[in-house]
């Protein structure tokens, strides 16, 4: 019906959508594209309505002019939300317990300890290139004296955590001198936790394991982990106001009294995964086992923070992250994206020494002229740094991008948006490296851009955020949905109300830049989200399986990868795409 219209009427139609309507348009038969690219005014008008600097388009043809706005629709995601691509990662019926898998970002490498329901092994994965290769697997030692359920994992840039419970055989004669299962009858009949510290280093053989008899009555929330200290929070299995959060220093030195020879499975072994066949190659007979010693130190309960009144507390920590190289510890709760309060940890506990503050997670902000919005601002994705000449009284310039979350506090409605804050520190000598980290410390922060179609999530998870290494993309996912911002950061964090490098449409009521997102439905409850080493690839650890979403717009829907073999995680057969 649309092409029987005359061809300046349907020039007209098609200058009435917006650029990824047009460009959907356009590419639906050869005589829409004809017509398309047939009118130089129509191309420029959707051009002013595509972020970028056009610059002189007088020498162009209607043709270059065409591709330009293809290039700048691709870079802003145009036509993304119908046409991604995505490959599921399942494992032969094996359930993923996203509560005890872990991701970690290793530069160009993507990390996940991996574990499923009712298994007691952990699998270490490394994704690279869209391929699903196993390094490394994890058993949980003596496992001939009880039953063991793994319950979090954490990394550290040289080990990894794995907290688990051990329920001993009842029908079984046990060694009842044995300290696993000395403290695991005698403390708690449904079992006892404790953690299982490895090293990554091929070459140590030691398994460090730590006991916490004083918490038998206690169910840990969740894990951190950092070299040589993590963190547990901890809930009263019968009294849900009864958390607390505890620091756990490990000493480094252990005696040779306290060494073990469980006679297991070895814990340590290392993959072969040349022409994708994936044999596992034990590294020793027998790993070396210690029971460690750790200096605890009980942090203030996170309720300090909230109001004196008890309805409005905020409830235990469901995830704990160092952050600043150890320096801080960020406490998040249910049904929040950012971290709400943290605390200074950069010194070791002492007897006397008085606990770290916990330090609300909130800056007030200037949303308009007229309203200022208590913001809980995130852990910046992006910075710039201006290094001073090293003249006398030179100043390095410093700018950092962050998300800002804010809820109205009597009409409830919410916004997102992107943040900045800079420092001007003396630098006679600059040698200073980029660290992202450290620019959550600034109190003063400013409204940069709005991320458009932004609402809080309704569920106890809450939303969870990634961005990517660029910061040119910026992911939140809310259960089944996705919303994703392409961003210019080294645009957005010195833009002024004369740029031209976005369209005035852009523009919100209140005059900030607003961001449209791109919305992607996944049949599938999405746990854990991170961006790959490419800008425009996302990892999704859902319950339907390990999903890798490429965000291009002329995807090819789903693909669905079974990984086979007794041993499982044996590296697919075919590229990612």
């Amino acid at each position: 019906m649309l092409l029987s219209l005359p061809p300046e009427l349907v020039q007209l139609i098609l200058r009435s959508c917006d650029p990824s309507a047009f460009l959907q348009a356009a590419f639906c038969c050869r005589k829409l594209l004809e017509l398309a690219v047939s009118s130089r005014d129509l191309i420029l008008f959707q051009l002013d309505q595509t972020p970028g600097r056009l610059g002189d388009c007088e020498s162009l043809t209607r043709q270059q002019l065409f591709r330009l706005l293809l290039q700048h629709a691709q870079r802003e995601l145009f036509g993304v939300s119908t046409q991604f691509e995505s490959k599921i990662f399942r494992f032969q019926g094996k359930s993923i317990d996203s509560r005890a898998t872990s991701l970690r970002d290793s530069g160009s490498e993507k990390e996940i300890l991996l574990v499923f329901k009712n298994d007691p092994t952990v699998y270490l994965v490394e994704i690279q290139g869209g391929q699903l290769n196993l390094r490394r697997h994890f058993q949980i030692p003596a496992p001939k004296i009880g039953r063991v359920q793994i319950l979090h994992t954490a990394f550290s840039s040289t080990s990894i955590y794995v907290l688990h419970r051990l329920r001993p055989f009842p029908d079984q004669e046990l060694d009842m001198n044995h300290p696993f299962v000395k403290q695991a009858l005698t403390s708690n009949p449904f079992g006892s936790i404790f953690l299982a510290c490895y090293s990554l280093k091929p070459e140590t053989g030691v398994v460090k394991i730590y006991g916490f008899p004083e918490q038998s009555d206690y169910e840990p929330l969740c894990l951190a982990a950092q070299d040589n200290m993590f963190a547990i929070s901890w809930q009263h299995v019968q009294d849900c106001f009864d958390h607390q959060v505890v620091l756990y220093i490990m000493d480094e030195d252990e005696d040779e009294d306290d060494e073990m020879d469980l006679d297991f499975v070895p814990s340590d072994s290392e993959v072969d995964c040349r022409n994708g066949q994936g044999g596992i190659q034990p590294l020793r007979n027998s790993p070396l086992t210690i029971t460690s010693r750790y200096t605890s130190c009980l942090l203030s309960p996170t309720d300090e923070v909230a109001s004196h009144n008890p309805s409005q507390r905020n409830g235990p920590t469901v995830r704990l992250a160092f952050n600043d190289r150890g320096q801080q510890l960020l406490h998040y709760y249910r049904a929040q994206t950012l971290y709400n309060s943290f605390q200074r940890i950069h010194w070791l506990p002492a007897p006397g020494r008085q606990r770290p503050n916990v330090i609300t997670n909130a800056c007030v902000v200037e949303f308009t002229r007229t309203l200022s919005l208590r913001f809980s601002i995130g852990i910046p994705f992006f910075g710039t740094h201006l290094a001073g000449d090293g003249t006398f009284g030179s100043r390095c310039h410093w700018k950092y991008l962050a998300v800002g979350i804010a809820t109205h506090r009597v009409q409830h409605w919410s916004v997102a948006c992107i943040l900045r804050s800079e420092a001007l520190p003396l630098s006679h000598h600059c040698g200073h490296v980029m660290n992202l980290e450290r620019g959550r410390r600034f109190e003063d922060w400013q409204i940069m851009a709005q991320l458009g179609g932004f609402q809080e999530s309704s569920t106890s998870q809450g939303s969870l955020i990634a961005a990517s290494h660029q910061g040119t993309r910026l992911a939140m996912a809310s259960w089944k949905t996705i919303s994703i911002w392409a961003l210019e950061p080294n645009v957005i964090i010195q833009i002024d109300q004369r740029d031209e490098f976005y369209p005035g449409s852009w523009r919100s009521v209140e005059g900030h830049l607003e961001i449209p997102p791109v919305i992607i439905q996944l049949d599938a409850v999405c746990s854990q989200l991170q961006f790959t080493e490419n800008e425009n690839e996302l990892l999704a650890l859902t319950d339907r399986g390990i999903m890798l979403l490429r965000l291009k717009p002329d995807g090819r829907g789903i693909r669905i990868a079974e990984i086979e073999g007794n041993d499982i995680l044996l590296e697919p057969s075919g590229g990612l795409f």
